[in-house]
C-alpha cells in the first residue's frame, strides 16, 4: 500500500471539504482509511492535530458505520479535547469490542471524568473472552484515582488463573511504573 499517498489523500480531503458536505460513503470511506491506518494511527492523530473540531463527528460516525479499528483510535484521540469528549466516551465504553471499550476508559482516565470508576469497575465484571485486559485497564484506572475499590480487586487479580492478570496486580501492590 501507498501510505504516503493514502495519508495525503485522506488529509486533503478533510481540508477542502467541511464535515457537513461529506457524503455516508465519503464520511465511511474516511473511516476506513483510519482503520486500515491503526499500525501507526497517523491519520487519526494528524486529524486530531490539524481539523479537531472533526474528532466528535468522526467519532459518532465511527460508531454508526465504522469498525473496531477506527473507533479505538478515536476514543484515544478523544482524550485530547478534554471533558468535552465526555459523553461521546462513556458510549464508547459500551462498545460490543473490548478493545474500543478499554481505550475509551483509558480516555476517561485521562480527561479525569467522575464516571471512571463505575465504569473501571462494570468493565471488571463485565464478563467476556477478553476480560484479563478489560481487567488490568480497570486496575490501572483504579490505581491512577487512588480509588479504595482497588485493594479489593487486587486481591481478586492475585489469585485468578490468567498469568498476565496476576503479574500486572503484583507490579501495582509493588509500586512498579505501569506506563
Amino acid at each position: 500500500m501507498e501510505w504516503a499517498a493514502l495519508h495525503d489523500a485522506v488529509l486533503k480531503f478533510v481540508a477542502n471539504r467541511p464535515f457537513d458536505a461529506w457524503s455516508r460513503t465519503e464520511c465511511a470511506q474516511v473511516l476506513y482509511a483510519i482503520a486500515r491506518d491503526n499500525e501507526i494511527q497517523y491519520l487519526s492523530r494528524e486529524i486530531r492535530k490539524r481539523h479537531p473540531e472533526l474528532l466528535q463527528p468522526l467519532a459518532r460516525a465511527a460508531l454508526d458505520i465504522g469498525e473496531r479499528d477506527d473507533r479505538w483510535q478515536l476514543a484515544v484521540e478523544l482524550r485530547y479535547l478534554g471533558a468535552e469528549s465526555e459523553v461521546l466516551l462513556l458510549e464508547m465504553t459500551r462498545d460490543e469490542n473490548e478493545y474500543v471499550r478499554r481505550h475509551a476508559l483509558e480516555s476517561l482516565l485521562r480527561i479525569g471524568s467522575p464516571a471512571v470508576e463505575e465504569v473501571a469497575m462494570a468493565a471488571w465484571h463485565r464478563p467476556d473472552a477478553e476480560q484479563q485486559w478489560s481487567r488490568m485497564m480497570a486496575l490501572y484506572c483504579l490505581h491512577h484515582m487512588a480509588s479504595p475499590q482497588l485493594e479489593g480487586l487486587l486481591a481478586q487479580a492475585e489469585v485468578d488463573e490468567r498469568e498476565f492478570l496476576r503479574e500486572y496486580a503484583i507490579r501495582i501492590r509493588r509500586g512498579e511504573s505501569l506506563d
